[in-house]
């Protein structure tokens, strides 16, 4: 079967996006904004560390946070059509915490480096085990890269394995014998075994300085072809990084800029030699994190000069890297006084840095319409814009009280369905809102019928078990305790059994970590008086606003269907705001009276997971619909 690589020869330029330092709320958000930027493809790291918190215990599915629900993120990779190259680990090299190691492995392994191999092997055994149906043409995965090392160039941690095992028995398979060997080396061993590996050097200059670089550039070889054939092993059938293009030159090569460093954008295809069409440019560091979680991040703001900021406005490079990659991926594109114009038949397409007066030649007719569309979505008549004798003219203003300017069209024929790239681009806005619609919809159902009384009822006749009594607090805890650290020794009880049958049968002992359990759900029926009035009437409000909610999506992807008119798109974006700042305001009463009530102690301390889930849907909706 061929690969992706093999039927799409268009240039990737791929962003990083780091999920797991944005917060689930923005995702839809901050895709919208890379979309907009001009990326066509994403590369994610999944950090070890994040998903496995805890030994033999793995969340892919935003059990324990809705940040670790990596099979979310590749559906949204489907809905917005963006390629991914998935970066399983071991190491992550996005400034996280202990370089993706899971902290738990740090602590007990007192030599990682012997440790690692059998870890590894157990994460991408899980990890492949919940991600395999993923993969192109089936999903949206396309290639994988493993990152066998720490970031930063760093050498092999030269353990005592390495360096008084493994260096010399390299040695004797290189050289004939001890004299061949100090012929080379101009020395005098008298075994292979005196033979120190060198601890430091700058430069290999020395015959033996320039074994010990040979002899670690094939431990890192060797390390990197085990780690691809677990994977293989495991059932992946698209290409690997950074060993596939050994064995198969005509994938695309990969390269890295940092969008945070002040280097110009390499050149593609002219003075480095890059070919446009065999290239996969991973655009580092797009997204401005603000704060960086502290489960992850080394500093309070990951990217600070990053081309979008963490709100979702854009600074002035993040038009320098759209001309960029439109430069490459569009045609009919022109450069004039600091805006990019862009001719889509008979109409036209402009987007500025600044406020710039425009003066550019068109073929519109009289019935010709201008548009100006800000990042938020906003789709209104560009008064200030006139066209006269074969001339688009007027001040183009970048930012005002409505927001930030996207970009301004000309139409010819405004009232006719949109194509091509302007079709695709408005798609993208509807795409990212009706995503986080539906995901918010989801969520105030889910919170509505957890808060519906019955769910703990009474038990009936027909039943042997006795009626449920009040349940109070402490001692719904003391039982979920005393079951949890029985359930944990029956655990390392079978664990050990395990051990031992393998230890006599000599097999190698192999542990795949499970996916996370949900949490228990908060019910009603655990309260009595005020507080379960107040948790009832809260489940009734939620589970009135999904309704709204789930119209909105629908119609919004009932445009999405056909190709739309500006004016379809209009009234799809004004009825999805409307439904959106409706439930918004209902959900912001909801979440000042569970403070209120919760600080003045008429509910419980446990009550503030509910405000968490009810403020996740507000923030949603106003991250991603809103944007406000």
């Amino acid at each position: 079967m061929p690969n992706y690589f093999e039927t799409n020869l268009a240039p990737l330029f791929a962003a990083d996006f780091d999920y797991f330092r944005i917060p689930r709320q923005k995702w839809e958000l901050m895709l919208t904004r890379l979309k907009q930027m001009g990326v066509n493809a994403v590369t994610v790291t999944v950090p070890w560390g994040y998903h496995e918190f805890q030994p033999g215990t793995i969340d892919l599915h935003g059990t324990t946070s809705a940040r670790r629900d990596v099979m979310d993120l590749l559906n949204l990779c489907v809905r917005f059509d963006l390629p991914c190259l998935l970066k399983p680990g071991p190491y992550g090299h996005n400034g996280i915490l202990g370089e993706g190691i899971p902290a738990w492995l740090l602590k007990e392994a007192e030599q990682l480096d012997e440790a690692m191999p059998a870890a590894v092997k157990s994460w991408y055994k899980a990890l492949s085990k919940a991600l395999l149906g993923r993969q192109w043409p089936d999903g949206p995965i396309i290639a994988l890269q493993i990152d066998i090392e720490p970031a930063g160039g760093q050498q092999v941690v030269l353990t005592k394995q390495l360096t008084e095992v493994q260096w010399p028995i390299w040695l004797r398979k290189h050289y004939d014998g001890i004299e061949d060997l100090n012929a080379a080396y101009g020395a005098t061993y008298r075994t292979v075994s005196e033979v120190d590996f060198p601890q430091t050097w700058r430069k290999a200059s020395t015959p033996l300085e320039k074994d010990a670089k040979t002899f670690l550039d094939e431990v890192r070889s060797d390390k990197g072809s085990e780690y691809t054939q677990i994977l293989t092993d495991a059932g992946w059938l698209i290409p690997i990084y950074p060993f596939a293009q050994d064995t198969s030159p005509d994938l695309p090569a990969l390269h890295a800029h940092s969008l945070a460093a002040s280097a110009p954008l390499p050149v593609l295809g002219q003075g480095k030699k890059i070919a446009v069409r065999r290239v996969i440019l991973n655009l580092q560091h797009p997204l401005q994190v603000d704060p960086d979680p502290v489960e992850i991040g080394c500093g309070p703001v990951w990217a600070e000069n990053a081309p979008i900021r963490a709100d979702g406005s854009v600074r002035a490079k993040f038009w320098a890297v759209r001309r960029y990659l439109w430069g490459h991926t569009l045609a009919k594109i022109t450069l004039a006084d600091d805006c990019l114009n862009l001719v889509l038949k008979d109409d036209l397409l402009a987007t500025c840095r600044g406020d710039t007066f425009l003066k550019i030649e068109t073929t519109a007719g009289l019935k010709s319409a201008i548009y100006r569309l800000t990042f938020n979505g906003e789709l209104v008549a560009a008064d200030n814009l006139k066209v006269s004798r074969g001339k688009l003219s007027g001040l183009y203003v970048a930012e005002d009280e409505a927001g930030q300017t996207d970009l301004i069209f000309l139409l010819n024929n405004p009232s006719a369905p949109l194509s091509g790239f302007l079709l695709t681009y408005l798609s993208s806005l509807l795409v990212g809102q009706a995503q986080i619609i539906t995901c918010c919809a989801t969520l105030a159902k889910k919170l509505g019928q957890m808060l519906t009384p019955g769910q703990l009822s009474p038990t009936t006749a027909k039943t042997d078990r006795p009626a449920l009594t009040s349940y109070t607090l402490a001692e719904a805890r003391r039982g979920l305790k005393e079951a949890d650290i029985a359930l944990r020794k029956a655990m390392s009880s079978i664990g050990a059994l395990e051990g031992g049958f393998a230890t006599m049968l000599d097999r190698e002992r192999e542990v795949i970590p499970t996916p996370a359990t949900n949490p228990v759900a908060i019910s009603p029926e655990v309260f009595e008086g005020t507080a379960r009035e107040i948790l009832v009437e809260i489940g009734a409000t939620c589970t009135e606003i999904a309704p709204p909610l789930q119209s909105a999506a629908k119609a919004l992807q009932h445009t999405l269907k056909t190709p739309f008119t500006v004016a379809q798109y209009q009234q799809s974006y004004a009825a999805a705001i409307a439904a959106t700042t409706a439930a918004q305001e209902i959900l912001l009463k909801v979440i000042g009276q569970l403070r209120l009530q919760i600080a003045s102690e008429q509910l419980p301390l446990v009550v503030w997971r509910v405000h968490d889930q009810a403020q996740a849907i507000a923030e949603g909706l106003r991250w991603g619909v809103l944007f406000k």
